[in-house]
């Protein structure tokens, strides 16, 4: 069918190409420019929404491995601080050993009993004092770490209430009491060793979370890259084949509207 002269249908296709061409242009430009394919939620509507999944589990990945990192400042601020009793608590059981010599006179019961006091004294300072950024240690209660990036990645840790225990608190008036409050030294020296090693536990468990938060954060961050970040060697191609059809697009555009002049030029002769 012969076109008719008042339209260019040839002219119109290769223009509508040309137009898609340079839309496709455009897009790839702008993926080469800011490193990422897709640029806006219209681009890849589904691939946006697991994109911005990602990094808000990236995110709190990498929240909750700040949060476990102030739990081991934590739990190394307790251990100092049971450490330092639990020195204090051997130097009184070793006092109180002394103390149990029936040779002692009422002047070296009291030397000792003074010296004793006053390790108790350190030690009641000490638990009671004893506190990470505010937070009491060893008062009761518990501390929660949101461990993780979701609602239920919680962990808490509990010291017990070690400053009301009395730790280190013995008489030695005489050489009976003193061997009567080995014993409860013992369980006292008991209860500081059970707490370092809790401490320790909580350690190297947060140690252990924080790797493993580390590694998530990092396979989201791979998986978000491959989703998310332009392919610089395709696209480069696919905008080299943009160009070479929008110089075709061009030239048939041109060619078009050629013959079109043509065919006028006839009708006017």
């Amino acid at each position: 069918m012969v076109a008719p002269i008042g339209s260019n249908p040839s002219a119109l296709t290769s223009q509508r190409g040309l137009n898609d061409t340079r839309e496709s242009q455009n897009r790839l430009l702008g993926q080469i420019a800011s490193g990422k394919r897709i640029d806006k939620a219209a681009a890849d509507a589904a691939g946006s929404a697991i994109v911005e999944r990602f990094a808000a589990q990236i995110a709190g990945a990498d929240r909750a491995a700040r949060n476990l990192s102030d739990g081991i400042s934590l739990a190394q601020t307790a251990e100092g601080a049971v450490s330092t009793v639990q020195d204090n608590t051997s130097r009184i059981r070793e006092l109180t050993v002394q103390a149990g010599n029936g040779t002692l006179n009422a002047g070296d019961r009291q030397a000792i009993q003074q010296e004793i006091d006053a390790l108790s004294q350190s030690n009641d300072d000490t638990l009671r004092n004893a506190n990470f950024n505010g937070q009491p240690l060893f008062q009761g209660g518990s501390l929660s770490f949101q461990a993780g990036a979701d609602a239920g990645d919680q962990v808490s840790v509990s010291l017990g209430n070690l400053a009301s225990a009395g730790i280190g608190r013995v008489d030695v008036s005489s050489a009976a009491s003193a061997t009567a409050a080995l014993g409860q030294l013992d369980d006292q020296l008991g209860t500081l060793s059970d707490t370092r090693a809790t401490l320790g536990a909580v350690n190297s468990r947060f140690e252990s979370a924080i790797g493993q938060l580390q590694s998530r954060s990092e396979n989201l961050s791979a998986a978000r890259s491959r989703i998310n970040d332009t392919d610089y060697a395709a696209a480069s191609t696919d905008l080299a084949a943009q160009n070479i059809r929008a110089q075709a697009d061009v030239a048939v555009q041109a060619q078009a509207n050629a013959n079109s002049r043509q065919v006028l030029s006839l009708l006017r002769a």
